[in-house]
């Protein structure tokens, strides 16, 4: 069955048409604050109820039991700490003069008002500590550490009236937990599976896909990339999107499979972050969950299956379905993996991105047992990735 939300209701913090068009006309009387891109999409996700049942910014009682415990203070599990960091002079607020019982409007870099804030608590962050917490390092060269040493050193915690959604990454509507839940109902899915990515698919992904598909449980494959702020390197939203468009259009049955963008700041956490996405995916309305090998890691910080065996930690009432590393076998004539292949490692051709990327990068044509052609011929496009 299509599971409850996370904690058992679907946050619905999004302001009514009339409300948002009388905070539009007394903006000149609302103290702003320009957000960060991350902020603004977690305050959007906030809103819709894609972060049920957070209804709002961390403060310091939640965010201490998330780095210690790996959950809310009510016992929940949850792993991210979701945090609105401010500097001292923080676009067209003077971010000291704002305390307890104060409202401020959320503004995105073009000045549009796009949430309302609450303010609870204003507190000072460990940023260090909250990295090491989180992220397992405060190590520079993770990305996320980056950004969260490079951020305010003050933080503001309250509730969240989303005022407007965000443009969507990639140009494409982007649904609501509600209106997905609604499209799976429609379907007749009671079990879906959710299938996290942030890169275009090649045939180790498709592999995995296809055993989910044929596991008699599940009804629907919900593939959700994460296309909202990613990395220098990354393939871009837009990439991203039609090459999964490709795969489904040609090799998937349309009454099996759906795909929508999920316009989130990637969080590489490892087996915390996989977590965190799983539950995400389960607000979404999907039963079961696709665990792949380092899910949401990067570089060397993370053990490749710890994303595994966190799902052992914490029961979220869905079910984790796990795959480990898959490749082509020549001799076998298919993918397949060290539980299902007796043949030695020359006998196989790796997938992975770091080969797409280099193949691409010297123009060389890869063959279809690592990419379909339908999606080389989209990655094949000038400045698929990434440059900052």
């Amino acid at each position: 069955m299509i599971p409850e939300p996370h904690g058992g209701r679907l946050v619905d913090r999004v302001a009514s048409a009339s409300v948002r068009e009388r905070r539009d006309a007394e903006r000149a009387d609302l103290t702003t604050v320009r957000a960060e891109v991350d902020q603004l999409y977690d305050a959007e996700k906030i809103g819709i109820g894609a972060y049920s049942p957070l209804e709002g910014f961390m403060g310091p009682s939640e965010l201490e039991s998330v780095s210690r415990t790996g959950r809310l203070p009510g016992g929940l599990p949850w792993t991210i700490p979701i945090l609105f960091p401010v500097r001292s002079n923080d676009g067209a607020a003077d971010a000291r003069a704002v305390g307890p019982g104060d409202e401020v409007g959320i503004v995105d870099r073009s000045d549009r008002l796009v949430a309302l804030l609450a303010v609870e608590e204003r507190f000072r962050l460990d940023r260090r500590g909250i990295a090491r917490a989180t992220y397992g390092t405060d190590d520079a060269q993770h990305p996320n550490v980056a950004d969260l040493l490079a951020g305010g050193e003050t933080a503001w915690s309250g509730k969240v009236t989303l005022l407007r959604r965000l443009d969507p990454p990639g140009g494409r509507p982007e649904p609501s937990p509600a209106e997905t839940r609604a499209e799976f109902l429609r379907r007749g899915w009671k079990t879906v599976a959710a299938y996290q990515c942030r890169n275009p698919p090649h045939t180790a992904h498709e592999y995995i896909q296809r055993l989910t598909l044929e596991r008699e449980e599940i009804d629907g494959l919900f593939i959700h990339p994460v296309v909202g702020r990613l990395k220098k390197g990354d393939y871009r939203p837009d990439v991203i999107l039609d090459a999964y468009d490709a795969l489904v259009r040609h090799y998937y049955p349309a009454t099996r499979v759906l795909m929508r963008p999920l316009g989130i700041a990637m969080r590489y956490g490892g087996p915390k972050a996989a977590l965190f996405l799983a539950i995400v995916r389960k607000n979404f309305g999907c039963g079961a969950y696709i665990v792949g090998r380092d899910q949401a890691g990067v570089g060397r910080f993370y053990e490749p299956y710890a994303c595994h065996r966190i799902f052992d930690e914490y029961d979220l009432g869905i079910l984790p379905l796990r795959y480990e590393e898959s490749f082509f076998c020549r001799r076998c004539g298919w993918m397949a993996s060290e539980k299902t292949c007796p043949h030695p490692p020359e006998s196989r051709a790796q997938v992975s991105q770091t080969r797409i990327r280099e193949a691409l990068a010297s123009g060389e044509k890869l063959p279809a047992e690592i990419l379909r052609p339908e999606v080389a011929e989209v990655l094949g496009r000038p400045g698929v990735v990434l440059t900052s």
